[in-house]
């Protein structure tokens, strides 16, 4: 029998293994605090896990697509890529993994002090315990060291790899700028691949339109966030849309289902905090352990956590096929597929000038009834970090928003002190309620 494809750690024989047990999990013991539609989000996972399985061990020769960050995962896909997300493969390491990839990305150079998630994306892209790439793909813009780290990934591969350009100005000459880049990229990729690669705009569109859809779903569960006592747990409010779930048409299913079932918790009253009283909530930036839950400990203090910053529905990018939306943001209706997706490449939550978050926060904030701002200071992210002071001071002043900035690893627990990181939203939500319940007498 020869050597097994990713050698003794197959990501993907790993990952179907992981998502069976957890679907069995959910369907014989469930956890009540979190939404019941998460099954079907897991079931996805698990379908792409033993479909990839499969093509890998039967030595599929379709181009693999490695990418990160914002990049255009719709048009690699049409395009006929097996398309990779790195950093959201990352992101959905086991505890165990993720020491694996922390160890092998510091032994080629990159320091502990950057962001896990870099450090991760860097390790895992280089493994080998996935298919490797045949080509790789960035955007630099939100975070130019995650970009990096894919660059780096396509050197060590020795593959075609390339960056896309994202202007700072949202206008019509920007969405122009990037469909040309996209246009030369559709070429490059037809000629490198001929016999696999073939630019598919009806695909293109069908995914656009499965988008559209899942989009204005996520539009509707944001707003029910907005309902006291939260009918959203913490944990389920920073479950990023998985984008390499996109071509998925369940994906409609996961986020329809998760829809229906926060409003019937919303009509009913029913809030996973302790009592179903709400004495505070909070907006969470940037990250979070990942493999903690101290969504649950604000919980438990009646502390709600609604919001996540790139969670359903909370950014303010360009959802693709909204006339409206574009004429108000680049003066005109976007009119082939390709500018639809620049449109959607050049209103990034992350990558652009600081008074388009600020603003977004402030919006959401508003609509959500926000008290206070849990800033997560993950060491190296410079999106983050470097604007958490002015965020919290504008939300402060305009809003009279509480903020903490709380120091934290999402992945690297042998750094991460959970009882720490725990003590202090305690020490600064009692304060926060103590100042609250003094106001509220005054009045």
């Amino acid at each position: 029998m020869g050597k097994p494809v990713g050698g003794e750690h197959n990501i993907w024989r790993e990952w179907t293994e992981k998502y069976a047990r957890r679907i069995k999990k959910i369907r014989e013991n469930p956890n009540p605090k979190l939404a019941r539609s998460n099954i079907i989000l897991y079931e996805m996972m698990y379908n792409q896990a033993r479909r990839e399985l499969d093509a890998w061990e039967s030595g599929s020769k379709v181009p693999v697509m490695y990418c990160n960050e914002n990049s255009p995962v719709r048009l690699y896909m049409s395009l006929g890529f097996r398309t990779y997300h790195i950093e959201m493969f990352a992101d959905r390491l086991t505890r165990e993994q993720a020491r694996r990839y922390f160890d092998l990305a510091r032994g080629h150079g990159f320091p502990e002090n950057a962001c896990d998630r870099v450090q991760l994306t860097a390790g895992v892209g280089i493994s080998g315990h996935l298919p490797p790439p045949s080509i790789c793909a960035t955007v630099p813009g939100d975070c130019d060291t995650m970009a990096q780290a894919l660059l780096y990934v396509g050197r060590f591969w020795k593959v075609p790899t390339f960056a896309i350009d994202i202007p700072f100005e949202v206008n019509i000459e920007a969405v122009l700028y990037v469909k040309e880049q996209l246009e030369q990229i559709v070429d490059f990729c037809q000629q490198t691949f001929p016999d696999y690669i073939r630019y598919d705009e009806a695909r293109l569109t069908e995914l656009q339109k499965l988008y559209e859809e899942t989009w204005k779903l996520e539009s509707e569960i944001f707003e029910l966030s907005a309902t006291k006592p939260c009918p959203v747990s913490g944990r389920d409010a920073l479950r990023m849309p998985p984008i390499q779930l996109y071509d998925d048409p369940m994906m409609v299913d996961y986020f329809r289902s998760f829809r229906d079932e926060l409003k019937e918790r919303a009509e009913q009253g029913k809030s996973v905090l302790k009592d179903g009283v709400e004495r505070f909530r909070v907006y969470w930036m940037c990250s979070a352990p990942f493999y903690e839950d101290p969504f649950s400990f604000l919980e438990e203090r009646g502390c709600a956590v609604p919001c996540y910053e790139e969670g359903p529905g909370a950014p303010s990018r360009y959802a693709v096929r909204d006339y409206e939306d574009a004429e108000r943001r680049f003066g005109r209706a976007l009119r082939h597929p390709l500018e639809e997706e620049a449109g959607v490449l050049v209103t990034c939550h992350w990558g652009n000038v600081a008074e388009r978050r600020i603003q977004e926060v402030l919006r959401n904030s508003q609509r959500l009834g926000i008290e206070g701002i849990v800033h997560f200071m993950q060491p190296g992210c410079l999106p983050c970090n470097n604007m958490a002071k002015v965020l919290g001071e504008r939300a402060e002043k305009e809003l009279g928003i509480k903020n903490i900035y709380i120091e934290g690893w999402c992945q690297d627990m042998e750094k991460h002190d959970e009882a720490e990181f725990e003590a202090k939203l305690a020490d600064w939500l009692n304060l926060c309620l103590a100042e609250k319940e003094a106001k509220q007498k005054s009045q």
